[in-house]
């Protein structure tokens, strides 16, 4: 089990209504609560809060979200996805990272969401220069850990059943991607958390921590947005707060002692990491 999870990611979306349209209507999730803000996810958990508090679209060039990512349970739930994308007439980027299989897209906004299928088995081996990386796949190829995604193969899944699906229930989110004004002290930042460092590629701009589990990439940080890339406005389409659950009341209490300046509140803590990104930090236990 891994030491960190996520609950809900909250955003801040211009119109509400678009944006339940989005996920309720073209991605298939349920609404859980509606009002303002209005929740939105599975039958077993709420995977976004939508808070109607934006004046304007998301904007490239600062730093803040980069993309949340919500993983699916396996791969025929992900064909499932792309075939009710794809007849939605959304636009859809198709990518295999070898890790993970994923379909990214931008909801009503603007704000980049990465939909994911973890696939660990695929990946024998990493080759690590400080120019590149490379993976040695399954079948002993040499592979880039961004390629287009087959997806003939990924349809495969379905076995011939191509009809309109709800959004599976498994569905959590699995890790957040963050545009950052430094590298260095944005990695810091999270392993005082309580991530694990596992890649960080300062010649690349871009590391990502992991959370004890198989799969090492649960906080992913890069300095693509320009370095000293300042927040976005207020009023921007994007993060408002994510939220992460220490799996005991011991490492949660480690990680605050880090932080002294974070505000208690009735669900958790918060804070705000060097690029002024909110999170609550809470307990699963709590």
């Amino acid at each position: 089990m891994e030491h960190i999870t996520f609950g809900p990611v909250h955003l801040n979306v211009t119109n509400l209504e678009k944006s339940i349209q989005f996920w309720r209507d073209i991605v298939g999730m349920q609404v859980i609560s509606s009002g303002n803000p209005t929740e939105v996810g599975t039958l077993e958990r709420t995977l976004l809060v939508l808070h109607p508090d934006a004046t304007s679209h998301y904007m490239k060039g600062h730093s803040g979200l980069y993309h949340a990512a919500i993983h699916l349970p396996g791969e025929k739930e992900l064909a499932q996805l792309l075939v009710r994308l794809l007849k939605k007439g959304w636009k859809v980027g198709p990518t295999d990272h070898i890790i993970a299989k994923s379909v990214y897209a931008n909801d009503p906004d603007g704000i980049n969401i990465e939909f994911a299928v973890e696939t660990p088995n695929r990946v024998v081996e990493y080759k690590i220069t400080e120019d590149e990386m490379k993976v040695i796949d399954d079948k002993g190829r040499v592979r880039s850990p961004i390629e287009p995604l087959d997806v003939q193969e990924l349809l495969s899944h379905l076995n011939g059943d191509t009809g309109e699906h709800p959004f599976a229930d498994q569905a959590i989110i699995g890790h957040i991607n963050l545009h950052m004004p430094n590298l260095q002290n944005a990695y810091d930042f999270y392993k005082k958390v309580g991530f694990k460092e596992h890649f960080l590629f300062p010649r690349q701009g871009w590391g990502d921590l992991g959370a004890g589990g198989i799969v090492n990439h649960r906080i992913a940080v890069n300095v693509w947005a320009g370095l000293n890339a300042p927040k976005a406005p207020e009023g921007t389409a994007g993060l408002k707060y994510f939220t992460l659950k220490h799996d005991s009341i011991q490492r949660l209490n480690k990680a605050l002692t880090n932080f002294p300046n974070t505000v208690a509140m009735k669900e958790g803590y918060f804070l705000e990491d060097p690029a002024g990104n909110g999170i609550l930090l809470s307990s699963n236990m709590s």
